[in-house]
């Protein structure tokens, strides 16, 4: 079967007929290897009753043989090769890696790790969850109200801003001081909740009450650090194990969202499918993670591009997500701000972006910790990778690997936002240049990256103030990433 190169490549109905999504017509018709038409678009009791009766498959065996041959044919079918650039500026590039993505999915189908069967889904049920995608979403409400809405390349506008610690863990006692020193960050948009590691002073273990408790105690939290932030109405997003924001009161409304992932690679598990099967009947926005191993399963940079994509697509066609957020990281460092994970999440993105309205955002994750150079130079290389490439949102950052509790805060997502509106615009030639000069600076450190210091050294914690120190800090990284050419104040 072979793939299309363009998703939308009929001709534009008229705007009467057009139902409120956008059409990118492309130069192929033809190119299509099945007609454009299916039932409906799927949902997640489709994608079971699939499952239930789909071949059984060792998880080995798809780990280590289906993920990894099937990428590496896609690879050498459509002669991808990278070389240096972060973004693709070859059109040719972004189609080929488009039809990659989508023969990936279609031809490998997708994985249930607990009930280890493969599920089945066609072309053009790819296409009808696409159409059916939403192409804005809205969070928060009043004057915090933010739309998210499809970004077409690099325009000027940049992408929305969740900042946060994405499911780093930070302590009980302080949860709330963290999470507004975000809240209170004017380029912030909406923000992502940490971890507690703890529940009324008992560990908050995953599958227990106290894991439950820690979740709600967290939305809360963030709740009324917004609150206290003076931006009453702005969004929470659940990340981390244990979210559970549809079983919380504090749910209703525009105030809290729900993060589900998916596993690495094309996997799902039947924890999730009950989460999206909730999700499904109690309404919000539903944004579905995932994190391509640059390195593991797939294999180098252009095996794991390809199922970046694949797993994009899945998101909407599959479970009905409203935005995929993707957070390719390295088997080596554990982090999303290597060359080589930069350079999946850019072309990954570009090829969605260049052939579909979807929604999609990015997820950062730094080696160095807070109140370093390196950790706001790791993060602004990413967000200007995240908004050149054509993403919506962008995510955190989780700083120090999203593993040390305590060492997030809100300086970081301040320089993700501020990166993020320097870079938008910008030419992707540009862009690459910019983005080489700051990852030169810093790749040779991942080993030995600064650990970082905690939230109670980087701020003041009676007035959530940033501390001198790390104002210092700050302003040398700006310092270079206006060095390396990026218009950043």
């Amino acid at each position: 079967m072979s793939p299309l190169p363009y998703i939308f490549s009929l001709p534009a109905p008229p705007a009467s007929v057009r139902s409120g999504f956008s059409w990118l017509p492309g130069p192929d018709v033809k190119a299509w290897s099945e007609p454009m038409t299916s039932e409906r678009a799927l949902n997640v009791f489709d994608v079971y009753d699939r499952f239930v009766i789909g071949e059984r498959v060792p998880a080995d065996e798809w780990n280590y043989r289906t993920i990894p041959a099937n990428a590496d044919r896609l690879k050498r079918k459509y002669r991808l090769e990278f070389g240096r650039n972060i973004i693709p500026d070859d059109k040719a590039i972004k189609k080929d890696l488009f039809a990659a993505g989508l023969e990936m999915l279609v031809s490998t189908g997708f994985y249930n790790a607990d009930m280890e069967r493969v599920m089945d889904v066609t072309e053009s049920e790819v296409a009808e969850g696409i159409r059916k995608a939403p192409k804005q979403l809205t969070f928060g409400e009043g004057r915090d109200l933010i739309r998210t809405c499809t970004r077409r390349s690099n325009i000027s506008l940049r992408p929305t801003v969740r900042g946060g610690p994405a499911g780093a863990p930070v302590s009980e006692d302080i949860f709330v001081k963290v999470m507004r020193s975000y809240a209170q960050e004017a380029v912030v948009d909406t923000i992502v909740n940490g971890t507690m590691p703890s529940a009324g002073g008992h560990p908050a273990i995953i599958g227990t009450p106290y894991g439950m408790r820690a979740c709600a105690t967290g939305i809360r939290a963030a709740r009324e650090a917004c609150i206290a932030a003076g931006r009453p109405g702005m969004s929470v997003h659940a990340s981390g194990p244990g979210r559970a924001p549809h079983m919380i009161p504090e749910r209703s409304g525009p105030h809290v969202q729900c993060d589900l992932p998916q596993l690495s690679e094309l996997k799902i598990n039947m924890t999730v499918m009950n989460m999206l099967a909730l999700s499904s009947v109690s309404g919000g926005a539903v944004m579905i993670e995932q994190m391509p191993i640059f390195g593991g399963y797939c294999g180098g940079a252009e095996e794991t591009a390809i199922c970046d994509v694949a797993a994009t697509l899945a998101s909407f066609a599959l479970f009905n997500g409203s935005i995929h957020l993707d957070c390719p990281v390295h088997i080596r460092w554990g982090i999303t701000t290597a060359r080589e994970t930069l350079q999946v999440a850019g072309h990954a993105a570009a090829a969605i972006d260049a052939n579909t309205d979807l929604l999609i955002g990015n997820q950062c994750c730094t080696a160095a910790g807070p109140c370093t150079e390196m950790c706001l130079l790791e993060t602004a290389a990413q967000a200007i990778c995240a908004t050149a490439s054509g993403r919506e949102l962008i995510s955190g950052p989780a700083s120090a690997k999203g593993a040390a509790q305590d060492k997030t805060t809100g300086m970081e997502a301040r320089i993700m936002g501020e990166a993020a509106g320097a870079a938008a615009g910008i030419k992707a030639g540009n862009i690459n240049m910019i983005i080489d000069d700051i990852v030169s600076g810093y790749e040779n450190d991942y080993a030995n990256a600064p650990a970082g210091k905690t939230f109670r050294e980087c701020y003041c914690a009676d007035t959530v103030k940033p501390a001198a120190e790390y104002m210092r800090v700050y302003d040398g990284a700006v310092r270079k990433l206006r060095s390396a050419g990026l218009n950043i104040w």
